[in-house]
């Protein structure tokens, strides 16, 4: 799906990831009941889940669709966010 190649120096692949999957779900290609294997390809599955074990994010409920996705965004902006301020302290 996204397969572009990028280094540590750039955004985070999440990021990337998050702005795909918006614009599939706004051009309606997408919507938040969509099987998440139907939304990502197994590459994309794996460095999401390696950035968000390097993050320290854990789901709390297993992530299988679209919606639960977004939910994962959402809780790795907030540990991003936890942990821009722990270091600003």
């Amino acid at each position: 799906m996204l397969r572009r190649s990028q280094s540590r120096m750039n955004e985070p692949f999440y990021i990337a990831l998050r702005e795909t999957v918006v614009a599939r779900i706004k051009s309606g290609k997408l919507t938040e009941d969509t099987d998440l294997s139907q939304a990502l390809d197994s590459l994309d599955r794996v460095q999401l889940e390696m950035e968000t074990e390097e993050l320290g994010v854990e789901a709390s409920v297993s992530i299988k669709s679209v919606g639960d996705l977004l939910w994962l965004f959402r809780a790795i902006d907030l540990k991003r966010e936890h942990n821009e301020k722990n270091l600003s302290r």
